[in-house]
């Protein structure tokens, strides 16, 4: 009895993970990396730099002509710049981006 309580407790948490990655993200266009702005201060594994983006297509919510997006430096994202990029946000923070 014990064992079953214990899959049943751990296959909920399976189930709450998965539905995390279907989050809807307000903010979604493609944009082309034009700079990168460094962060000031000791570099450390959370250090963040700004990348601004040139707006190429609206796909969803509104979007101005140059967007700022702060990063993690040493983060899952390696951006170039004069690349084109999906770019999703929400709340003004990085979704998802990856190279089109």
């Amino acid at each position: 009895m014990p064992l079953l309580l214990a899959a049943l407790f751990l296959t909920s948490f399976s189930f709450a993970t998965m539905t995390v990655g279907k989050v809807d993200c307000p903010v979604q266009f493609e944009g082309r990396v034009e700079d990168f702005i460094e962060g000031v201060g000791t570099s450390s594994a959370f250090s963040t730099h700004t990348v601004i983006f040139k707006n190429l297509s609206t796909l969803k919510g509104e979007v101005s002509e140059q967007i700022a997006v702060e990063i993690l430096e040493h983060g899952p994202f390696e951006l170039e710049r004069g690349e084109d990029y999906h770019v999703q946000l929400r709340a003004g923070r990085v979704c998802w981006i990856e190279k089109i």
